[in-house]
């Protein structure tokens, strides 16, 4: 596990390296105005509520996705309320279902238009985030903050203006995947995947294989195999991995699809064949308490990643993700998944932002405002300081961790043996990626 001086010591080293070139100037958020000030009523602050509007698959087989972003967005609003809101504006939340699958675009500008949300945050798809953007950059105007949908062509491929993202995005997780197979697997020779048949899938196996092949340039891979999102039976998938006999499976299934596979292949003997199988999108806890206890492959080694990992940074070494999964648990009764970290985590960078803003204009900002205040910002987090980036992406530590049995001290599989890779290492530089932007 690492320690308090390790972690400190990689924070110093990759924020330094942030700096190269850039002259960035990161900052931690300042604290806003005292309850004092803010009973006095700051000049040029509307009295209203400030409104936030959001987006997660709320329903269907992901909606546990949104519904534990929104769990952890609700946990900010009111930790910020209770202290006086964002400038002493009290902060509302309005939501919409990305499982509207029709209504994506309709239901943003709905938020936007007529419900007046001011911010907006979300996103669990990379298929809808890429659609999104052009209209919050072209016609919206509104500071919308990314918390979820990974794909590397939102920030590498985009100059953003209104956009931020403030979650970890695929490529550094799949470029320290590469690095942990070569660094502690170099045994490996057969490598197969599965992933989802959307631009997540395709974009991450792309960024995983080119990795590792220049890494470990003997290993054969097969043909990438991909799966519809939903997907109730993968048998036949399998069945072709038993097949091609490979060392190791890398799978960017996520949700209720990466449980039913695991489930599955334990079923079909697979973990009993292969040595290694790595997926980005496993360190989710809803997913892990699908997986459950009784289905860890005891034979092969199960590693996982993600955008936060609730035991990470250690609670001895980062206090707060130790207050932020003790507020969740007692609130909720379960342990918090990445997207709860990272919804939490943007609506704090929001107000940071915000009052800083505030600071600069002497009167409440508006959206140009907020975008020059959100760049160069760094917000605490749960996972540790959150740097924003001159592309708008926020960077901090990459996690892998072994997938282990939970019990007896807690409720679903954990995963131990955490590897951590600094950013400085496995973050592109601004403008950079394996995939192809178009």
């Amino acid at each position: 596990m690492v320690t308090r001086r390790e972690f400190l010591g990689m924070l110093g080293g990759g924020i330094v390296g942030l700096a190269v070139g850039g002259a960035l100037g990161y900052t931690l958020a300042p604290k806003g105005p005292s309850p004092e000030e803010m009973a006095g009523k700051l000049p040029g602050v509307p009295s209203e509520p400030l409104k936030i509007g959001g987006m997660w698959f709320l329903t269907g087989k992901f909606g546990t996705y949104g519904d534990m972003a929104k769990k952890a967005l609700q946990l900010a609003v009111d930790e910020i309320n209770a202290s006086g809101g964002i400038l002493g504006r009290k902060v509302e939340i309005t939501l919409k279902d990305e499982a509207d699958r029709q209504n994506v675009l309709q239901n943003i500008r709905k938020m936007v238009e007529e419900e007046k949300a001011e911010f907006l945050i979300g996103i669990d798809s990379s298929g809808d985030v890429l659609k999104l953007a052009p209209v919050v950059e072209n016609d919206l105007h509104v500071v919308t903050v990314i918390t979820h949908a990974a794909t590397p062509k939102l920030t590498a491929c985009n100059k953003l203006h209104y956009v931020f993202r403030i979650s970890m995005y695929e490529e550094p997780i799949d470029v320290a995947a590469a690095k942990l197979v070569a660094e502690k697997f170099p045994d490996v020779k057969k490598v197969a995947s599965i992933g989802p048949d959307y631009a997540y899938g395709y974009d991450s196996w792309a960024i995983f294989s080119t990795n590792l092949k220049k890494l470990l340039p003997g290993v054969e891979m097969a043909e990438p195999m991909y799966s519809k999102l939903g997907t109730e039976d993968f048998s036949s998938y399998i069945d072709k991995m038993l097949a091609y006999e490979p060392d190791l499976v890398f799978s960017s299934l996520w949700g209720g699809d990466a449980a039913t596979f695991v489930k599955q292949a334990v079923s079909k003997g697979l973990f009993d064949r292969v040595k290694y199988y790595l997926n980005p999108m496993l360190g989710a806890t809803d997913t892990l308490k699908a997986i459950g206890d009784g289905n860890v492959p005891t034979k092969a080694q199960v590693w996982g990643s993600g955008r936060y990992w609730f035991l990470y940074p250690p609670h001895d070494v980062w206090p707060l993700n130790k207050t932020f999964v003790s507020k969740f648990k007692s609130r909720y009764g379960e342990y918090p998944p990445y997207v709860s970290a990272t919804s939490y985590t943007a609506v704090y960078a929001l107000k940071a932002a915000i009052e800083r803003a505030y600071v600069m204009k002497g009167a409440w900002p508006g959206q140009d405002d907020v975008v020059a205040a959100m760049e160069g910002l760094a917000v605490a987090g749960p996972m540790g300081p959150v740097a924003m980036r001159e592309d708008h992406q926020g960077v901090y530590s990459v996690f892998w961790g072994r997938l282990t049995k939970g019990a007896p001290n807690y409720p679903h599989p954990i995963l131990t043996d955490i590897q951590v890779f600094d950013f400085g290492e496995v973050f592109p530089a601004p403008g950079q990626t394996a995939v192809k932007c178009q």
